[in-house]
C-alpha cells in the first residue's frame, strides 16, 4: 500500500499534433488512440550526444525471471505474438523508474478493428498483459506502472466492462484485476490514481474500482499530476473557457485554481515532483486558428505564485512541459527545422533528436516515443543524452 502514496498518470500521450509531414502511420496512431478512448532516423548533425544503439529492455519470451513469491510469470503466446508482431505498432509507453515501464502494442485487422496488448518490466522481471479489442492504456502509480484496457464508456451498463482488466508487475510477481465500475464522484480516495482518459477517472489499484471525477463548475480536465506532498494538479476549464491550473490538497473535497494565461483556452503543464517548480504552456485564443500564434513559455518555482515568462514561440508547436526539483524544466519546439529542447531556468536550448515526439518526466528521467518508429527515446541527464529502447 506504501508504495502507491506517490502516485502520478503518465500516460502515453497528451502531446500537441506534430509540425511534420502527415505519416501515415502516425495518422492511424491518432485515429486508433481516439477510437479506443490519454518517425525518421537521427541527423549526425545533431549538436548533442545521441547514442543510437537500440537497447533492449526487460527478457526475452519465455526466460522471466521469477519474482518473489513466484516461482515464475506464465508466458501468454497469443500477446507475445501481438507484441512481436512485425505489424505491430507502440501506441504507448510509461516509465516509473528507468527500469520499470510498460509499453502498449497493437495491430489492425479487418473491418477497422484491433488487437492489443500490453508489456510490463520489473528490473528485469518481465509481464504481459492479455490481448484486448480496446486499447491499453499504461499509467504510473507511484514506483509502478499499470496497463488497463478501459470500458469503451463509463456508463455501467456498457458491455464491454466484462473484458476490462488491469495489469501490475510487483515485488510479489503478475498481477491481473478485473475492473470495476463505480458511480461518479467528485472526491476520491488517498490510494487513488487519477488518469484523463476522455474524461477525469479515479483508478483503485488494490480493488481494480474506477469511477469517474467530477470538478464543480468544471466540463473537462486532464493532464493529473501527484506530487510528492500528496497534491493533485490538472488543467481543468469549462467548454470554451480558458484554461486553468487547479490543485487539490484534499482528493477532491475542495479545490484551487489560477489562470495558466488569460484569455487562451486549455494548455500544457509539468509539475516537479516536489510540487514547486511548474512549466506551463497556454493553449490556443478562441475562434482562431494557430496561424501565426505565438504563445509563451513560463516558468512558476513557488507552486505558482509568480510567473517568468523565459520565452516565446509559435504555436502549435511549443509542447510537452516538464519541470524538475532544480526549479529547472524542458519544453519541446518542432517548429520545422527549428527544433529546440528549451530548457526554462536553466540556460541555452539543447538540440532533441530529430524524432523525438513528446516529453515525459520522472524525477531526473526524461522520456518520449519515437515519433515515426516504435521505440522510446530516454535521457537520465535532464536532455543533454539520449538513448533509444526498444520497450517489448
Amino acid at each position: 500500500m506504501s508504495e502507491l502514496k506517490e502516485l502520478s498518470w503518465d500516460v502515453q500521450e497528451t502531446v500537441q499534433p506534430l509540425p511534420f509531414e502527415a505519416l501515415e502511420r502516425r495518422g492511424i496512431r491518432r485515429r486508433h488512440r481516439r477510437q479506443a478512448l490519454t518517425g525518421a532516423g537521427v541527423a549526425a548533425a545533431v549538436t548533442i550526444a545521441v547514442l543510437a544503439a537500440v537497447l533492449p529492455l526487460g527478457n526475452l519470451t519465455g526466460t522471466e525471471k521469477p519474482s518473489a513469491g513466484q516461482t515464475s510469470i506464465p508466458v501468454d503466446q497469443a500477446a507475445e505474438k501481438v507484441i512481436h508482431d512485425k505489424k505491430a505498432a507502440m501506441f504507448g509507453v510509461a516509465f516509473a523508474t528507468p527500469t520499470r515501464w510498460a509499453a502498449v502494442w497493437s495491430i489492425m485487422q479487418p473491418g477497422s478493428t484491433w488487437k492489443s496488448a500490453a508489456v510490463l518490466s520489473r528490473d528485469g522481471v518481465r509481464a504481459t498483459a492479455p490481448v484486448r479489442k480496446n486499447d491499453y492504456s499504461v499509467v504510473r502509480a507511484g514506483d509502478e506502472v499499470l496497463a488497463l484496457s478501459m470500458p469503451t464508456s463509463m456508463k455501467g451498463s456498457d458491455p464491454t466492462w466484462a473484458q476490462a482488466v488491469m495489469v501490475r508487475l510487483t515485488d510479489q510477481g503478475r498481477i491481473e484485476k478485473k475492473l470495476h465500475w463505480a458511480p461518479p464522484t467528485t472526491e476520491f480516495g488517498a490510494d487513488d490514481v487519477l488518469l484523463a482518459s476522455g474524461t477525469l477517472r479515479a483508478l483503485n489499484p488494490e480493488t481494480g474500482t474506477l469511477r469517474e471525477v467530477k470538478i464543480p463548475g468544471i466540463d473537462n480536465a486532464g493532464q493529473p499530476q501527484r506530487d510528492s506532498t500528496g497534491r493533485w494538479w490538472v488543467v481543468a476549464a469549462r467548454n470554451s473557457g480558458v484554461g486553468n491550473i487547479y490543485w487539490t490538497d484534499d482528493h477532491g473535497k475542495t479545490w484551487g485554481h489560477s489562470v495558466i494565461s488569460q484569455g487562451r483556452m486549455g494548455g500544457d503543464l509539468g509539475v516537479s515532483p516536489d510540487g514547486r517548480t511548474l512549466v506551463a504552456i497556454p493553449g490556443r485564443k478562441p475562434a482562431r486558428t494557430d496561424d501565426g500564434d505565438v504563445v509563451p513559455l513560463r516558468l512558476s518555482t513557488d507552486r505558482g505564485e509568480h510567473w517568468t515568462t523565459v520565452a516565446t514561440r509559435d504555436a502549435p508547436y511549443l509542447q510537452s512541459p516538464v519541470a524538475f526539483d532544480n526549479g529547472t524544466g524542458l519544453a519541446l519546439y518542432q517548429g520545422g527545422k527549428d527544433r529546440e529542447l528549451l530548457r526554462p531556468g536553466a540556460g541555452k536550448p539543447f538540440t532533441p533528436p530529430t524524432d523525438l515526439g513528446n516529453l515525459i518526466a520522472v524525477g531526473d528521467f526524461v522520456y518520449g516515443m519515437q515519433y515515426n518508429g516504435n521505440h522510446a527515446i530516454t535521457s537520465s541527464d535532464r536532455g543533454k543524452t539520449w538513448k533509444y529502447v526498444d520497450p517489448r
